[in-house]
C-alpha cells in the first residue's frame, strides 16, 4: 500500500500525518506538528520558515519522499453553491466552467476550478459546490511541499477532509444532517454535511477560551446564524446534531453550547481516528481538533467523491474511439452478409418445398382434426352422464335395507338430488331415534367405500315417541367412467378345420382354450350309406374290429353303422361378450318419501 504524508500550514504550526490507505481502511503510522512564527497578515505557505519546519519533522521522522496531500483553509479560496440542469455525469464539468463566471466575480479563467455534487433539493436540477483557487497560492504550495522533497499530489479544503475522515470512522451519520466545528486559535471552521456530503461551509473570527462562560454564548449566536444561512441555500435543511472536534476535557463547555443552541452535541476526538499511531506533537494553546483535517485527509483514496481536489480538478472523460473494434466488427458483418446470401439463395428452393408439403399435410389434417373435436366433445356429455347415473330404486332398496328397527327410528323427510353440472348424487333424509344414542349408529351403517355419509347436530323432536331427531346426508361417488382409448377387447378365437386320418374335424387354435374331446362332436352321417359325398363327414363311426377299414372314402364298407346314437353335431361358440360399457339410459329419480 502507497505512503500518503498530509500537510497543513498555518500561521502557528506545521502539522503532518503519515499513513496508508488500503482495502481494509487507514492506518496512520506518525502524527507531528512543530511551530512556527511569521509575520503578522503574512502567508504560511511558501515561506522559509514553514519549509525549513516541514524538512524537519520529516528528517526527524527518517521519510525522505513520498505522496502528499495538502490542506488549505476556507479562507484561501472562493467558494460557491450552484444549481445546474440536469446532465449526464461525463458533461458536468464542462457545464461548470461554463456557468461559473457568473457566480465567481474575481475569477479568471487561469483559475483551476473543482467541484462536488449535493444531494438536490429541486427535481430536474444538480446541486454542486464549486471552489477556485488563486494560481499563486498552488505555487506557493507546491514550493513548500516539493522543497521538503516530497510530491504534491492532492490539495482539499481542510474542513471537507475533517467532515470525510469523520464519517468515514462513523458511517451511521451518512444517514443525518450534521455540522461540524473545528476550534483553532483565532477562527473556527464550520461544515455542514448532508448524507454524507458537505452542503455548506463557513469560517469566522472567534477567539475561543473554554473557561469563558461568554465562549459558549457566542459559538451559540455564529452555529445559528450558519444554519440561517444553509437554509437559506437549501430549504427544508434541518441540522440534528453538532460534533466538535476536541476532546472529553471540554464536555462542560459542550454542554453549555447544548442547551444554547437546543441541538444535542457531541465531541469526537481526532486521534480516536489514530489509535496506533506515534504522537509527536508540539504543546499549543490550539484545541486538538487542528489535527483533524490531516487525519481525515488520509481517507482521500475512498472519500475522493466527497472532497475538492484543486491539484487535479474533475474533468471529462473523453471517450476513446476503438477503430480496431470498428473494423473489426464490419468485416464480421460483410461476412454474416455473405454468408446469408449463400444460404438464402442455396436453401430457397428447398425451403419452398417443405412449405408446400407441410401445407398440404395441415389442409389434409384438418377434418380428422375436426371429427375427433367432435368426437371428444360428444364424449365428454356421454362421461358426464354415466359418471351421474344412478339406480335411485337400488338406492331406496339400501335405505331401506340397513335401516334400524321401525320401533327404534323412522325416516321422515327424504329428497334425492342429482346435481346437472357437477353430476354429484346425494340423500338428504331426517330421521327420528326414541333414544339419541341410536343416531351415531344409524350414521355408520350407511358408511361404505361408495357414500359418505355427514350427519348433523341432535335436536330435540317433539314427537314425544321419538324425541330425538338429526338431519343425514349421504353423498354417492360418481361412477368412474373408464376411458374408452383405453379399452382392451379380448382377441377372438380363430378356428381353422384340419383333416386327420380321413375324418374331418374343426380345431380350436385359441391357446387359451383347454382341450376337450367331448367338445368336438360328428356331424350327421349321410341317410345313404357308402354314397359318395361331395365333401367329407366332420367325424365317420369308427369300424368294429372285425370289420375291416375302407379301402378309400370312395368305396365305403357295406357294413351297416354303429347302432350307436351319433351326438348332436358341433356348435361354434359365439364371439365374446364385448366389455365397452353401454351407457344407461335411466333418468335420475327426485323425490321424496315419508
Amino acid at each position: 500500500m502507497p505512503r500518503l504524508i498530509t500537510i497543513e500550514c498555518d500561521a502557528n504550526e506545521v502539522r503532518v500525518a503519515v499513513g496508508t490507505s488500503g482495502l481494509t481502511g487507514v492506518a496512520v503510522e506518525r502524527v507531528l506538528s512543530s511551530p512556527i512564527s511569521i509575520e503578522e497578515n503574512a502567508e504560511p505557505w511558501g515561506s522559509s520558515v514553514a519549509s525549513q519546519a516541514l524538512k524537519e519533522l520529516l528528517s526527524q521522522s527518517g521519510i525522505k519522499s513520498g505522496d502528499a496531500i495538502a490542506c488549505i483553509s476556507r479562507n484561501d479560496i472562493e467558494l460557491r453553491a450552484i444549481t445546474l440542469p440536469l446532465v449526464d455525469a461525463n458533461e458536468l464539468p464542462d457545464m461548470v466552467r461554463f456557468a461559473a463566471p457568473r457566480y465567481f466575480a474575481n475569477v479568471s479563467e487561469a483559475w483551476p476550478l473543482d467541484f462536488i455534487t449535493m444531494p438536490s433539493h429541486m427535481e430536474g436540477s444538480i446541486d454542486c459546490i464549486v471552489g477556485a483557487i488563486n494560481p499563486s497560492l498552488i505555487q506557493k504550495i507546491a514550493s513548500t511541499v516539493e522543497g521538503a522533497g516530497l510530491t504534491l499530489t492532492h490539495m482539499v479544503l481542510r474542513p471537507m477532509a475533517a467532515a470525510a475522515g469523520a464519517i468515514a470512522k462513523h458511517p451511521e451519520w451518512n444517514n443525518e444532517t450534521v455540522m461540524f466545528i473545528d476550534l483553532l486559535n483565532d477562527e473556527t471552521d464550520v461544515v455542514v454535511v448532508e448524507k454524507g456530503n458537505a452542503v455548506f461551509m463557513r469560517n469566522f473570527q472567534a477567539p475561543f477560551d473554554a473557561a469563558d462562560p461568554q465562549t459558549a454564548i457566542s459559538l451559540a449566536g455564529e452555529i445559528k446564524r450558519t444554519i440561517f444561512s444553509a437554509i437559506s441555500q437549501r430549504p427544508g435543511l434541518s441540522v440534528s446534531q453538532i460534533v466538535i472536534w476536541t476532546k472529553d476535557s471540554l464536555a462542560p463547555f459542550a454542554t453549555e453550547l447544548s442547551k444554547a443552541v437546543n441541538l444535542p452535541v457531541k465531541m469526537l476526538d481526532p486521534f480516536s481516528m489514530a489509535e496506533k499511531a506515534k504522537i509527536e506533537i508540539a504543546a499549543t494553546t490550539q484545541t486538538v481538533g487542528r489535527f483533524a483535517p490531516v487525519l481525515g485527509a488520509l481517507h482521500f483514496p475512498q472519500e475522493s467523491r466527497r472532497l475538492i481536489d484543486f491539484a487535479n480538478p474533475r474533468k471529462r472523460v473523453e471517450k476513446k474511439r476503438p477503430i480496431a473494434t470498428y473494423i473489426a466488427a464490419g468485416a464480421a458483418g460483410v461476412a454474416a452478409i455473405a454468408g446469408g446470401l449463400w444460404w438464402y439463395t442455396s436453401s430457397h428452393s428447398a425451403l419452398d418445398d417443405d412449405i408446400r408439403l407441410l401445407n398440404e399435410s395441415i389442409k389434409n389434417q384438418t377434418e380428422a382434426l375436426k371429427a375427433a373435436n367432435k368426437n371428444i366433445s360428444d364424449w365428454s356429455k356421454v362421461e358426464k352422464f354415466i359418471e351421474g347415473d344412478v339406480l335411485w330404486i337400488e338406492e331406496l332398496a339400501q335405505l331401506s335395507a340397513k335401516a334400524q328397527s321401525p320401533d327404534e327410528t323412522y325416516f321422515g323427510t327424504t329428497t334425492f338430488l342429482l346435481e346437472p353440472k357437477s353430476a354429484k348424487a346425494s340423500i338428504s333424509a331426517k330421521y327420528y331415534a326414541k333414544d339419541q344414542d341410536t343416531v351415531p349408529e344409524v350414521q355408520a351403517g350407511y358408511r361404505d367405500p361408495r357414500h359418505t355419509v355427514k350427519g348433523q347436530a341432535v335436536t330435540i323432536s317433539p314427537d314425544k315417541t321419538y324425541p330425538a331427531a338429526s338431519d343425514l346426508m349421504i353423498t354417492i361417488a360418481s361412477t368412474k367412467v373408464t376411458d374408452p382409448r383405453d379399452l382392451k377387447r379380448p382377441e377372438k378365437p380363430h378356428w381353422t378345420p384340419t383333416i386327420q386320418n380321413g375324418d374331418a374335424s374343426v380345431e380350436n387354435n385359441d391357446s387359451n382354450k383347454p382341450s376337450d374331446a367331448a367338445s368336438e362332436t360328428p356331424k350327421e352321417s349321410s341317410d345313404s350309406v357308402g354314397s359318395p359325398s361331395k365333401e367329407p363327414s366332420s367325424s365317420e363311426p369308427k369300424p368294429s374290429p372285425d370289420t375291416p377299414a375302407s379301402p378309400s372314402p370312395t368305396a365305403p364298407a357295406t357294413t351297416p353303422a354303429d347302432p350307436e346314437t351319433p351326438k348332436p353335431p358341433a356348435t361354434p361358440p359365439s364371439d365374446p361378450p364385448s366389455s365397452e360399457p353401454t351407457p344407461s339410459t335411466e333418468t335420475p329419480v327426485v323425490g321424496g318419501a315419508s
